[in-house]
């Protein structure tokens, strides 16, 4: 009874080999992301980029090392690891590019009964990422990249990195829910009743158990709830778990740009008029067309272009340095 008509026809027509109660995270991505989807007119972007500058110096870098010391040192091993792994590089890259294309760093409060829509441009670049986990997914953010080197930047992603995959992300949203429900019940917003719904009734009858393997590591080894509050922007980097060439991803609300990074792969690619092997990968974008026009948009991939032709701008840059 009271069930979506055409679950109800399934149901009786179709052979059930197993039901899986939504657990709580995947309760919340469900509303806000199904929220996104109905109310934000998205708008996608593809672009596809030649790194075999960024991956030639990586390697050059490398041998430098490499012939240099007859024993690495822990730094030295540190430094090679952010020369072959580029994906703090990319983080860097988008976030610097950002910070020449403030629309796309931003967030939006569209209420056209209350004040028409505003659109909030942010000082700070905070940038989430995805990390897969065995729980599902988590999006700790990293705080201005684009102010700090390239060697803090990988810090801290690693640090993130292995403090999500210490964290049980059912307590961890649970958390960041009941501190939404906060600022949800002073704001007196009737948009928050759905997620205040799905609080609620985790917090009387469907309250999430803690898994027993988190429970014993460290509170400080495990993320904060202010670990993932707080992101202007969104990264997703597909190319570190499948070979897919691109994502088309959904923003999460009120952010107003998601990215999808695809795999790093060699590729055919006209030079000159002739067609030689060249390192790509595929960079996406999901778009907000209540903030911006898509023209305001184009700046960004021609920033990010600049940086993939020379990597040395990333690699190097240094506090105080032009961005």
């Amino acid at each position: 009874m009271f069930q979506d008509f055409r679950v109800a026809y399934l149901r009786k027509h179709v052979k059930i080999k197993e039901v899986t109660q939504f657990h709580f995270l995947r309760q919340l991505v469900s509303h806000f992301l199904s929220e996104s989807a109905r109310n934000t007119p998205h708008a996608a972007m593809v672009i596809q980029y030649d790194v075999t500058p960024l991956v030639e110096y990586g390697r050059e870098v490398d041998q430098e090392i490499v012939s240099g010391a007859e024993r690495l040192s822990e730094k030295d091993l540190f430094k090679r690891a952010i020369h072959k792994n580029f994906s703090a590089f990319f983080l860097k890259a988008i976030a610097h590019s950002l910070y020449h294309t403030p629309c796309m760093n931003a967030f939006i409060d569209y209420t056209p009964w209350r004040n028409g829509g505003k659109l909030y441009r942010c000082e700070d670049i905070n940038l989430s990422f995805t990390v897969h986990t065995r729980f599902g997914v988590v999006r700790p953010v990293l705080r201005n990249p684009h102010l700090k080197t390239l060697e803090q930047v990988a810090s801290e992603m690693r640090d993130l990195v292995r403090r999500s995959r210490r964290t049980d992300p059912e307590q961890l949203y649970f958390e960041a829910a009941a501190e939404y429900v906060k600022i949800g019940l002073k704001e007196l917003d009737l948009g928050a009743i759905g997620a205040l719904w799905i609080w609620l009734r985790g917090s009387l009858w469907q309250r999430p158990l803690p898994d027993p393997a988190m429970e014993r590591i460290p509170v400080e080894q495990r993320l904060r709830v202010e670990d993932i509050l707080g992101s202007t922007c969104t990264v997703a980097n597909i190319g570190m778990m499948v070979a897919g060439n691109q994502t088309l991803t959904v923003i999460v609300p009120p952010e107003v740009m998601m990215f999808g990074i695809g795999d790093l792969k060699l590729a055919p690619w006209v030079v000159d008029g002739q067609v030689v092997p060249r390192y790509t990968i595929t960079l996406t974008g999901s778009m907000d067309h209540r903030a911006f026009d898509a023209g305001e948009a184009f700046p960004f991939g021609k920033h990010v272009k600049r940086y993939f032709d020379d990597p040395a701008r990333i690699f190097e840059w240094q506090p105080g340095d032009k961005i």
